[in-house]
């Protein structure tokens, strides 16, 4: 519904539309990693220690930090306001604890851990399209990024959207895909 507004108003550019919906699979990518497909009852395992599993489990770690490159390439590539290293952190930061609290309520262990990969995963995002973009024209890149929109209501609205359909339509889909009883 959202991105047939976006067309209609031809205020934002096909390539914008395009990575818009790639960004959008990428969140659902996200959720579908950490585990996010309903709720069930609160039973939160939280772990405060910072850095010990990181040592211990160093896979876990490279993993989360991988996970959210896409994050900080996809801000600034498709909105302006994402031009700094702060907001773009603030963003994953953000994310990332949404899916903490979460992860409270029977999908895994919140660890704050996961928050300091998770953003340090974010900023490395952001410091590659950095260099990356400095190798393409600005005609192009300018081709990505929006065009009289709220980019911070844009993200929550494409984050918010991911999250309803991880926990309404993706188990759904998965149990008729795989017949589960």
């Amino acid at each position: 519904m959202y991105f047939g507004y976006l067309m209609k108003t031809k205020k934002q550019t096909l390539i914008h539309f395009v990575a818009s919906i790639v960004f959008c699979y990428y969140l659902v990518g996200i959720f579908t990693m950490v585990g996010i497909h309903g709720f069930k009852t609160f039973s939160p395992r939280i772990v405060l220690v910072p850095f010990v599993d990181m040592i211990s489990g160093p896979v876990d770690t490279i993993l989360n930090v991988i996970l959210f490159i896409p994050l900080g390439f996809f801000l600034p590539l498709l909105y302006k306001k994402y031009n700094r290293v702060n907001r773009v952190a603030l963003t994953g930061v953000l994310l990332s604890i949404s899916i903490e609290i979460v992860q409270m309520f029977g999908m895994g262990s919140t660890d704050i851990n996961d928050l300091i990969t998770n953003t340090v995963g974010t900023c490395l995002g952001y410091y590659i399209y950095k260099v990356v973009f400095k190798l393409v024209r600005k005609e192009l890149r300018r081709k990505f990024q929006a065009n009289k929109v709220y980019d911070y209501i844009e993200v929550l609205f494409f984050t918010l959207y991911s999250f309803v359909v991880m926990i309404t339509i993706q188990p759904f889909i998965i149990h008729k895909l795989f017949q589960l009883e």
